[in-house]
């Protein structure tokens, strides 16, 4: 019994670990802007997916393996349209989620039932990154306050991988 114990143990240790990683509270950002509906398809009323070739400007957000986004929070203004490039320059998947307090809760809570099945998003304020790869996500922000850009793998977010969007009133 104690043979198959021992090589257990490091497994179990990890299982532990990880399970630690995904449970516990959120961070919360306050003031958030509340979500226009509980129906995806009613859009965000901090704002709406826009074209590339609308941006005022683009602001480069880097995810590294040390579950830190750089910069941490920028400043936008209500009516400015601005391409995100994100770029994942660490070792492992990350992904990029706008949103509201609701919205980060909500992708938070799918990512955790999905796992890694979660990955492979079809929304308009979200992007999973594989190594080495970026991506862009053109926003145009329409109303004043506070939200978050953040990563749902398991255990990121709760670590403090999030940066924070002041939406500013014009």
């Amino acid at each position: 019994m104690h043979r198959l114990a021992a090589p257990l143990a490091p497994l179990t240790a990890l299982l532990l670990i990880l399970a630690a990683c995904s449970t516990g509270t959120q961070p919360s950002a306050s003031p958030s802007v509340p979500m226009a509906s509980d129906d995806p398809a009613a859009g965000f009323a901090w704002g709406e997916p826009a074209k590339a070739d609308e941006a005022d400007r683009v602001i480069e957000i880097a995810m590294s393996d040390q579950l830190r986004f750089e910069p941490a929070s920028v400043e936008v203004r209500v009516g400015e349209t601005v391409t995100f490039r994100v770029t994942n320059a660490g070792a492992i998947p990350h992904d990029f989620t706008l949103g509201d307090e609701e919205t980060q809760d909500e992708h938070e809570a799918e990512m955790v039932a999905g796992g890694m099945s979660g990955m492979g998003h079809d929304e308009p304020n979200t992007a999973s990154l594989d190594p080495g790869e970026d991506a862009d996500l053109t926003w145009r922000f329409t109303q004043a306050g506070t939200i978050r850009y953040g990563c749902h793998l398991t255990g990121h977010y709760a670590a403090g991988m999030f940066g924070t969007i002041t939406i500013v009133a014009s």
